[in-house]
């Protein structure tokens, strides 16, 4: 009976790794995710950027064209204003010159802004792109990093469940099947008990309980927590002899 508790207790332990072990190699990808989508928000961000660029340039380009249609009217009005007949034609085509050159100066002032605005967004534009470009090589170096470390972990894994596996035909039939029923639905299917006390649910077994679990002589299962409990010197005398 001792030998099998030890075996119990081993197995425990192994599928405590093998838990541990498939939740790193299930987080690792994760991980590569996470940079995944910062990376997809930067470029979601970069598109955004650009779009924005481009409207401020077809804006500026629109009041280039106004600037060109004032200047080429003003050489219009010019042009008038050598021909004039009376004060009224004159005071017509002054106010006409007048007005075409305010527009004109309007659109140089909005032109002039738009140009320094789009330095600012080209050079923002440039920052993001060179963050993206850091960031894909950093995910490129993430992958190999996982990668390998996934490489090793499965071999980890594979090396552990095969001596699970070794264990597992080691045990009674109907202990490892108690085993598997109580790790499923408590996860600690086996535990110690100290000093009359379950390490599972820290309550106090009866003493005919603590007793019986002292001879070493069967499995018995804890009535609070409904564990395997075995007397916990038991075991250190096992390995004492071992």
């Amino acid at each position: 009976m001792r030998d099998q508790l030890r075996l119990l207790e081993e197995l425990q332990r192994h599928d405590a790794e093998l838990l541990e072990l498939e939740g790193l190699c299930k987080s690792l990808p994760e991980r590569v995710q996470k940079v995944e989508s910062a990376i997809a928000e930067l470029d979601r961000l970069l598109a955004e950027k650009r779009l924005e660029l481009a409207d401020t340039e077809a804006f500026r380009k629109g009041q280039e064209q106004e600037k060109k249609d004032a200047s080429e009217q003003l050489s219009r009005a010019k042009a008038k204003s050598s021909q004039v007949r009376n004060l009224k034609e004159q005071n017509a085509v002054q106010r006409e010159l007048e007005n075409t050159r305010r527009q004109l100066e309007q659109r140089e002032e909005e032109i002039t802004k738009l140009s320094q605005a789009i330095a600012e967004q080209q050079g923002k534009i440039a920052e993001h792109e060179a963050r993206v470009g850091d960031q894909r090589k950093e995910l490129a170096a993430e992958h190999d990093r996982v990668a390998k470390r996934i490489a090793e972990l499965q071999g980890k894994l594979q090396a552990a469940r095969t001596r699970r596996e070794e264990l597992a035909t080691k045990l009674r039939p109907d202990f490892l099947k108690k085993y598997s029923t109580i790790r499923i639905r408590r996860g600690l299917a086996i535990v110690a008990v100290h000093d009359g006390t379950c390490r599972g649910c820290n309550m106090r077994i009866p003493p005919q309980l603590y007793n019986i679990i002292q001879r070493g002589a069967s499995l018995e299962i804890c009535p609070n927590c409904n564990r395997m409990i075995y007397w916990a010197k038991l075991l250190e005398e096992v390995s004492e002899t071992a």
